[in-house]
């Protein structure tokens, strides 16, 4: 016989069935037989066996009492995860719920439905899964550069993730985990993939094989070059080497405290044989191609012509000179000046005027004269005389009373320039009538060189006779072939138009003209300087600069279209006006007394003095100013605003 107890506990089914049956608790012989959970409620059922059963030894009192406790506690229910299966145990007490909650991934299927949220299951229930997967995906970018000489491949691959559920044990509320096993590419290009997406973006000239032999074995690539074309290599020009040395210019160094001027400036001279210059070959290029097979041309270089003048001459690329005197090379031409050397200009040599160089040892004598072609050098002092030179003036002693002038401008090259922009003009005319005859058929069908000879005998007449005045010219200073001489001859004299095939060409002599024409204006006024140890009440011009190598200047009138300077720590400039196209740097300006002094330079020009004392004007264009405060460190210039600005440090 068996009686059963309850409560919510063991030991109070205990406490009941020993006041019960009148047994001390150690004695009884019992087992669980229901256990219930209810929200926080617990119900416990025990059977006590039949009294004489009860009759237990201590030892066996000890091991019914642990199987109470772990006949509990090793109940198992929940849902596990197990080889990527969901298997559900329920647990003896219905009231009991087991849940599964999906996780970012994962599609979790109950019989049939999708569920996000948490869902209560039962081994009833059908429990299927699946993973949110994206296919593999590949792409590729090709970009060509601006210049069409590279193009570079991008290429990017997503892989398909492959995964499972990660196994779990029993868990009353299961929260499925994925994990990733593996990854899945998709195909990678073939080599004929590429080349012919490369093919559909133009591309079909300097493939790199080998770089796409590595990107098909890759699944990612980033700006990968995989095609370049052929670089174009233009024409290196003839150039012209000189062998002489040119006009030595005034290299001051304050440092070494004197200078030899006199050595520093003689001039040089080759003699008759002699080689002067000569012409080193250039190289002939390539012409390019890019990634889309298109021909890039190579610039061709001009062949060069050189301008041979008096007292030389051209053999075997060679420029050698035929008389004796100083070597000069100007607008491309080559000449030699002869040199006329004399002891001193007075009234025993006479005046001197001289197509070359001159170079006079001693001094220029009062009311002389000289004239020289190109460079004069004066070994001591003038006075009360006037030189005049094309090219640069040397001066070592003192200019009293006196005019120098460098630089002259050159008539007949004046009238040259003139010839030339008239033909240029005419050409211009010529083009415009003959596309207008041919566009609208006046004449019939003739070829352009019968409709250029028309229109010049009848509508263009002086263009004969200005073009033989440029032949003229270039015939008088030895230059019988050059660009400019042979198309005249060849095509606008006489018969020569007819020799034309196509009017374009006078399109192409117009753009030889256009060069001619920029040659000649920079030697219309040639930049040449004067050096001169002192001036006192005299007149100094150069189309370049003068340089005062000496004590400086007194009362006199310095014009330069470049830059005057004073060389020398000691040189003073007192009095008189200084007028420079770009700068004027002195030393000392002005007196103690306050001697009055010009400075003219441009608008943009400065005008910068060690020491400058009061009285003297700063003029910058149509504006001056009088400096009031002898001062030292002054710097003129106009400002952003138009004003005239003196940087100064009062003395």
């Amino acid at each position: 016989m068996s009686l059963k107890f309850s409560a919510t506990s063991v030991d109070e089914c205990l406490e009941k069935a020993s006041l019960e049956l009148n047994i001390p608790k150690e004695d009884l012989k019992y087992k669980v037989t229901k256990e219930e959970k209810r929200f926080f409620k617990r119900k416990i059922e025990i059977e006590v066996l039949e009294s004489n059963e009860n009759k237990i030894e201590p030892n066996e009192k000890e091991v019914v009492n642990n199987l109470k406790d772990s006949e509990v506690e090793k109940e198992v229910f929940g849902a596990k995860v197990e080889n990527g299966k969901i298997i559900v145990t329920e647990p003896k007490n219905k009231d009991d719920i087991i849940t599964i909650k999906t996780s970012p991934g994962i599609i979790l299927l109950i019989n049939g439905q999708k569920c996000d949220q948490i869902t209560p299951v039962t081994v009833e229930d059908k429990i299927e899964y699946k993973f949110e997967e994206i296919e593999p995906v590949r792409s590729v970018d090709i970009s060509i550069t601006n210049d069409r000489m590279e193009a570079y491949i991008n290429i990017k691959t997503t892989p398909k993730h492959i995964y499972e559920l990660a196994d779990q044990e029993y868990h009353k509320n299961l929260i499925l985990v994925k994990r990733k096993i593996e990854d899945k590419y998709p195909p990678q290009y073939t080599p004929k993939e590429l080349k012919e997406l490369l093919k559909s973006k133009g591309v079909v000239y300097g493939i790199i094989e080998e770089e796409i032999e590595v990107i098909c074995g890759q699944h990612n690539a980033e700006n990968v070059l995989i095609a370049k074309g052929l670089s174009v290599q233009n024409d290196i020009p003839d150039e012209i080497e000189l062998l002489f040395k040119e006009s030595h210019k005034l290299n001051y160094d304050e440092s070494v405290g004197k200078v030899d001027y006199r050595n520093t400036f003689l001039i040089a001279n080759v003699k008759s044989g002699d080689i002067i210059a000569q012409i080193v070959p250039g190289k002939s290029g390539n012409d390019g191609k890019d990634i889309l097979g298109m021909v890039i041309a190579k610039k061709t270089a001009k062949k060069l012509t050189l301008k041979i003048g008096e007292g030389c001459k051209l053999e075997n690329d060679k420029v050698i000179a035929t008389s004796e005197g100083k070597p000069d090379f100007k607008g491309n031409t080559f000449t030699v000046n002869k040199l006329y050397k004399v002891d001193q200009v007075d009234l025993k040599s006479g005046n001197i005027d001289f197509v070359g160089n001159v170079e006079i040892v001693g001094v220029v004598s009062e009311a002389m004269e000289v004239r020289a072609g190109n460079e004069l050098y004066v070994g001591k002092n003038v006075e009360s005389a006037i030189l005049r030179a094309s090219g640069q003036i040397t001066i070592l002693g003192n200019v009293l009373n006196s005019t120098v002038t460098a630089g002259s401008e050159n008539v007949e090259r004046r009238l040259y320039l003139n010839y030339l922009q008239n033909v240029k003009s005419i050409i211009n005319d010529l083009t415009s009538s003959t596309e207008q005859v041919k566009d609208n058929n006046l004449l019939g069908q003739r070829h352009d060189g019968e409709i250029i000879k028309i229109l010049i005998e009848n509508k263009f007449k002086s263009l004969p006779d200005i073009a033989r005045h440029i032949l003229s010219y270039n015939m008088s200073r030895g230059i019988q072939h050059s660009e400019v001489t042979t198309f005249i001859i060849n095509k606008l004299l006489g018969l020569g138009p007819l020799k034309i095939k196509d009017y374009k060409e006078l399109v192409e002599f117009d753009e030889i003209l256009k060069e001619e024409i920029d040659e000649i204006e920079t030697l219309i006024v040639i930049p040449t300087d004067v050096y001169v140890g002192y001036t006192q009440g005299s007149t100094i011009e150069a189309s370049g600069s003068v340089f005062i190598t000496g004590k400086g200047q007194y009362t006199s009138e310095i014009t330069a279209l470049n830059n005057i300077e004073f060389l020398s720590d000691n040189a003073v400039c007192r009095g008189g006006v200084l007028a420079a196209g770009s700068e004027i740097k002195l030393k000392t300006v002005g007196s103690t007394a306050g001697v009055n002094t010009m400075l003219k330079v441009s608008k943009k020009g400065r005008i910068k003095a060690d020491i400058a004392y009061n009285n003297t004007i700063f003029c910058f264009g149509e504006k001056q100013v009088m400096l009031e405060v002898s001062s030292k460190n002054v710097e003129a210039y106009v400002d952003k605003t138009g004003e005239i600005v003196i940087d100064k440090f009062i003395l």
